[in-house]
């Protein structure tokens, strides 16, 4: 048996059996129905001006996480990770060996260029 796939949402006032006092309709109008004219972001976005605890007043800065300042930047280590890094580096560098620089190589000539006939059928052929 093949599932029937309604026409609209549950609410929408296009639906065949809207109701307007329905919980569902006025949820939908709640969302959908803005008396302001066109909405920034959907209701119940992060971002939404309406939105209880929205965080449109903390600065978002590059790299930085703004619900963890705490945090490095860009790689959000916590300042325990960073100096481990930082020591383990140390201790690689210690042991870190120069690369010998590679004897210069003068590269061969370029092969001769073949002459060949342009297909036939072919434009300015």
């Amino acid at each position: 048996m093949t599932r029937e796939e309604a026409d609209f949402e549950p609410g929408h006032p296009k639906r065949c059996d809207y109701d307007p006092a329905s919980p569902e309709a006025i949820e939908w109008a709640r969302k959908h129905y803005a008396p302001k004219g066109e909405r920034d972001f959907p209701v119940d976005h992060p971002k939404a001006v309406d939105t209880a605890g929205n965080l449109n007043h903390v600065a978002t800065l590059p790299g930085i996480d703004p619900l963890h300042p705490d945090l490095e930047q860009f790689s959000g280590r916590t300042p325990e990770q960073v100096k481990a890094i930082a020591d383990l580096n140390a201790q690689l560098a210690k042991q870190a060996r120069e690369t010998p620089a590679l004897e210069p190589v003068i590269a061969p000539d370029p092969p001769e260029p073949i002459e060949r006939p342009l297909p036939v059928g072919q434009p300015g052929g």
